[in-house]
């Protein structure tokens, strides 16, 4: 990593495929009878680990140069694992596989990591108990998951908070049942379940906050390219933002606006980026332009824009150490449960340079500081691929080498993301 200090970037860069849109190619696919291509895939250990899932179920995967095939004998052809289904760190494929096996009616056990084995999955549970599924959590709460076939039947069910897996689980269990399953947001979350299950042939509507899916209808089996990962792209966009004569651009991106919250926030800073929209249908796709900007403003975020960027806070938090304002997080307590808590992180690690924050249980407030790195500080990456992608963009624009303590979870999302630094650098 040293030899990307002391330089600028520039140029044009595609960032892996969108994360959460390939796990949901994978499931959906292999629920379609019939041949589904999906082109562009994030390949992950993430979304490896959904496809190993869906293989124990009986689909067919293969692998090729930018595209995996999903063949599948459809839904009532799948069968019960059998061995563990092992989800490794994927919150994403633990949570959503728990809807989609208990709407098949089949057993499974569910279990992952260590990060995987402590965060909750009773929020899973709960709704899809509601329509009788009978799922059994260790200490009422946690992973392993241990699944019991049942029948399920629809529900209305109102989301305590906005939660796109949790949302996601349910509709895929409705999607066996017979009759009509309502969900009330109270916020928008990632709808890139509804757009998909669309896609795939499924009785969907969504307005308003409230998502209707009518259960009994097979899914066809769909084509889909997967766009840029806008969770990726943060991390190039802000080392633009705040590295001196830096200027990057990045193709094919997600402009989801149920993901986009990080973009809202750039221009409430005055940050120098520009974004357009070269696709209307389906997933919204995009450039976006970013360039260094000094004397960042201030920001204060919280209720609904928040799960539009909860992947995207602890890249916030390295942006608002640099604004010349207070910048502040409210009600994103869902970042206590993430691959480690990410809100403790961000402020145990950038508190080691002089950044002065002000934690809360769902938050933080970052005051303007002044920001001091040391050579060869030791810094934790808490096996957490935000933390350790967010510490290497500080290490780079501080043009001081941290020393990371384990930087192999970047495979989780973004395996390439040093590669592509590298071929953006310059010489200073």
């Amino acid at each position: 990593m040293k030899h990307l200090l002391n330089s600028s970037f520039s140029g044009t860069l595609k960032v892996p495929g969108d994360k959460s849109i390939t796990h949901r190619a994978l499931m959906f696919g292999a629920l379609a009878n019939g041949t589904t291509h999906i082109h562009l895939p994030l390949e992950s250990e993430d979304t490896r680990r959904t496809m190993e899932c869906m293989r124990a179920l009986g689909a067919k995967i293969e692998e090729s140069d930018e595209k995996w095939t999903v063949t599948s004998p459809g839904h009532d052809a799948l069968h019960t694992p059998e061995d563990v289904l092992y989800t490794g760190n994927s919150g994403t494929t633990t949570r959503l596989i728990t809807g989609l096996i208990s709407g098949l009616g089949l057993a499974a056990k569910i279990e992952g990591d260590a990060s995987i084995a402590k965060r909750p999955m009773d929020r899973v549970q709960q709704p899809l108990a509601e329509m009788g599924a009978d799922i059994a959590l260790k200490d009422e709460k946690y992973p392993p998951i241990k699944i019991k076939p049942t029948t399920l039947f629809p529900i209305t069910y109102t989301m305590p908070i906005a939660s796109a897996q949790v949302k996601s689980a349910i509709l895929l269990a409705s999607l066996f049942t017979k009759g009509e399953t309502t969900i009330h947001e109270p916020s928008p979350s990632r709808n890139h379940t509804e757009i998909m299950l669309e896609q795939f042939g499924a009785d969907i509507s969504s307005k308003n906050g409230v998502i209707t899916l009518t259960g009994g209808n097979a899914l066809k089996s769909s084509d889909v390219t997967v766009p840029g990962d806008i969770s990726s792209a943060a991390f190039p966009i802000v080392l633009a933002v705040l590295k001196k004569d830096s200027s990057i651009t990045i193709e094919n991106v997600s402009l989801n606006h149920t993901r986009s919250g990080i973009l809202d926030v750039l221009d409430m800073m005055g940050a120098n980026v520009t974004v357009e929209q070269t696709s209307q249908s389906g997933e919204a796709l995009g450039r976006i332009h970013a360039a260094y900007t000094p004397k960042l403003k201030g920001f204060e975020i919280s209720g609904d824009i928040i799960p539009r960027l909860i992947d995207e806070i602890p890249i916030l938090a390295l942006l608002a150490a640099y604004s010349t304002e207070e910048c502040t997080v409210r009600g994103a307590e869902e970042l206590r449960f993430k691959e480690t808590d990410r809100i403790r992180a961000v402020v145990d690690e950038l508190s080691k340079f002089g950044v002065q924050f002000t934690e809360y249980e769902d938050g933080f407030t970052v005051h303007p500081s002044q920001v001091d790195v040391m050579e060869n500080t030791a810094v934790k990456g808490y096996n957490d691929h935000r933390i350790i992608m967010m510490l290497i963009v500080f290490s780079i624009i501080s043009n001081r080498l941290l020393v990371i303590d384990d930087m192999s979870a970047i495979d989780i999302s973004y395996p390439g993301f040093l590669e592509d630094l590298e071929a953006l650098r310059k010489d200073a």
